[in-house]
């Protein structure tokens, strides 16, 4: 089994200097309902996450709270693993405020658009088009600056937040979770009382307004402006369901998703109706990593475009020990 599979666009990648990754940290009020989303330890401290994960993609460390992002079952966030992937690959990173909570303690983009909605109950992004114009002004800065730009996402609830606009769309397959068992009926019960609020909705932006999140906004403003990168979508059916919109909207086409060994083997036919032929995936095993090992299980999947980052540094010519063996060395510095 390869490292990294699918769409061979990865032989170009071949420098760290070519490429730029960008989190796009932001909450959703979807992420609060019970038994909706595993990206922490209880529903409430969902909204924290994207705060923490961006310390630790930054930084290294939680700087906020003196606490890692983990799941109910106790298994840590993958910021941890692109954390040591990256500090391996060198490659530069950016953080932007796709609706925090609150400020994390880092340099990063500030928005200020908020936690978006829970559309099942009113409008889930207030600030829609002004949520673009901040990605439609960031694309213009860094398209041709970098050859490869990754948009990645911690945004809890989101998958179940790209299963309703999917559903909207008409495309009724259940996107992935977090947890080992996807809570499919919680997501259906919420998408059915979603769309019955709206009925039928005119456009594609009408459903990333009324069931989405700010990352989707923003990443659709980034990509309907990049000519001259290549623009990746790093995560799962996520980023698979924004890579489908941005063809949809912006009509785009020299776009990627590259994801995780873990998604493929979950949602193979979801991701190659979303994004067909335009899939890249990395192959992991953290058998040796306590903690990390339940990604082997099940757990997580995907998330702050993990998959990516350990891709991106193997194919720079680091050695998978080298990588393996930095994002233990992440992970032990937590358990101090």
């Amino acid at each position: 089994m390869e490292i990294v599979e699918g769409n061979n666009v990865y032989n170009k990648i071949t420098d760290r200097h070519d490429i730029l990754y960008i989190l796009l940290g932001g909450t959703t009020r979807v992420s609060t309902i019970p038994g909706i989303s595993a990206a922490g330890a209880s529903p409430e401290l969902t909204k924290l996450t994207p705060v923490l994960d961006s310390e630790i993609i930054s930084e290294g460390k939680c700087i906020s709270y003196d606490v890692v992002p983990m799941t109910e079952e106790g298994i840590p966030t993958p910021s941890i693993i692109t954390r040591g992937a990256n500090e391996v690959s060198g490659i530069n990173t950016l953080i932007m405020d796709a609706g925090f909570i609150q400020d994390p303690a880092i340099p990063f983009i500030k928005t200020s658009l908020g936690s978006a909605g829970d559309g099942s109950k009113e409008r889930a992004l207030q600030f829609y088009e002004r949520a673009k114009a901040y990605g439609s002004y960031l694309g213009n800065l860094l398209d041709g600056r970098y050859k490869f730009i990754f948009l990645a996402e911690s945004v809890p609830g989101g998958t179940t937040t790209a299963h309703t606009v999917l559903s909207s769309i008409g495309i009724g397959e259940m996107t992935s979770s977090s947890m080992k068992n996807s809570p499919d009926a919680i997501k259906e019960s919420f998408t059915a009382r979603a769309l019955e609020r709206t009925g039928q909705l005119p456009g594609y932006n009408d459903s990333v307004a009324e069931f989405g999140d700010y990352m989707m906004a923003i990443s659709l403003g980034i990509s309907s402006v990049i000519k001259k990168s290549t623009l990746f979508y790093a995560g799962g059916t996520q980023m698979a369901t924004v890579f489908y919109l941005d063809r949809l909207i912006n009509g785009n086409n020299n776009r990627y998703v590259f994801t995780t060994g873990y998604i493929m083997k979950d949602k193979d036919k979801l991701m190659r109706k979303l994004a067909g032929q335009s899939v890249l995936y990395a192959n992991m095993n953290f058998s040796g990593i306590t903690g990390l090992k339940y990604y082997d299980e099940g757990y997580v999947k995907e998330g702050t475009g993990f998959g990516a980052a350990f891709g991106i540094s193997y194919l720079l010519g680091n050695s998978t020990d080298s990588i393996y063996s930095n994002i233990k060395k992440v992970y032990r510095s937590f358990l101090k």
